[in-house]
């Protein structure tokens, strides 16, 4: 069972687990909420009947960032330690083994655009901005992570800027996938999320190692992996049952392997 943090909502149905970043008064991040992301999202992977996470934040901002108190007396020794953890949490995200559903229901700026991009798709509220204002309060990261989704050109211009955009600009240049209206987001997001927990879970959590892992290949490498995993796919039961459901036109019945 994954528990609830301090700071991080945990709450599981029907295979649906959404993760709520709640640290008012804007959902800031400082060094224990980093270590506890870390942990939920490491206990998603130990749990078997999980097969999608959605992800958000409480209120009406969905992440402001670090929380700058945390960098103002700290010295180069500690800023080698302190990014060590904010890494390990980066990496305990991108790695989830399911897929995670970013509802961005506000705002996402510094680390918040960070955990948005380590979602695996993007829904956002139309009233939500995006920036990397890292350069305005002496400290640097988080473009290598923005880079996967967005132009080289709007990467650099937003870190060197620290400028805010728009959900609909940032749908323009990859960053966003989908922009509702801020009432529809949960209820968008909690949409996608029922449709791949319908999936085989084996099936799912292979196809979400498989993308992670092309991401660092090249065309061929990366086609020749997906075939050892569709051979991997088809030595499982819930493969020969989507066949069938397939076949005899009706829904699969897929059971969680333990």
């Amino acid at each position: 069972m994954i528990k609830s943090e301090p700071f991080v909502r945990v709450e599981v149905e029907h295979g649906v687990a959404r993760v709520t970043l709640d640290r008012p008064p804007v959902n800031s991040v400082d060094l224990a909420t980093y270590d506890q992301l870390r942990r939920v999202f490491h206990a998603v992977n130990d749990d078997p009947d999980v097969r999608v996470v959605v992800f958000s934040g409480a209120g009406k901002v969905f992440c402001g960032g670090n929380d700058v108190n945390d960098f103002v007396d700290l010295d180069f020794h500690g800023s080698t330690e302190y990014l060590a953890h904010v890494r390990l949490c980066f990496n305990a995200m991108y790695d989830c083994k399911v897929p995670v559903v970013g509802a961005i229901n506000g705002s996402a700026v510094g680390t918040g655009i960070v955990l948005a991009s380590l979602c695996d798709f993007r829904i956002a509220s139309s009233s939500a901005k995006f920036a990397l204002p890292e350069i305005d309060v002496g400290v640097l990261g988080g473009a290598g992570h923005v880079a996967r989704l967005a132009t080289k050109g709007m990467t650099r211009l937003m870190a060197y800027t620290g400028r805010r955009f728009t959900a609909e600009e940032a749908k323009g240049f990859g960053v966003v996938d989908i922009v509702v209206a801020p009432e529809q987001v949960m209820a968008e997001a909690m949409k996608y999320a029922a449709e791949i927990a319908d999936k085989s879970p084996v099936a799912i959590r292979l196809s979400k190692e498989g993308l992670n892992r092309l991401e660092s290949m090249n065309l061929k490498e990366g086609y020749e992996y997906e075939c050892t995993l569709t051979a991997a796919v088809r030595r499982t039961p819930e493969a020969a049952e989507g066949a069938r459901a397939f076949l005899e036109k009706r829904k699969p019945s897929y059971a969680m392997s333990r």
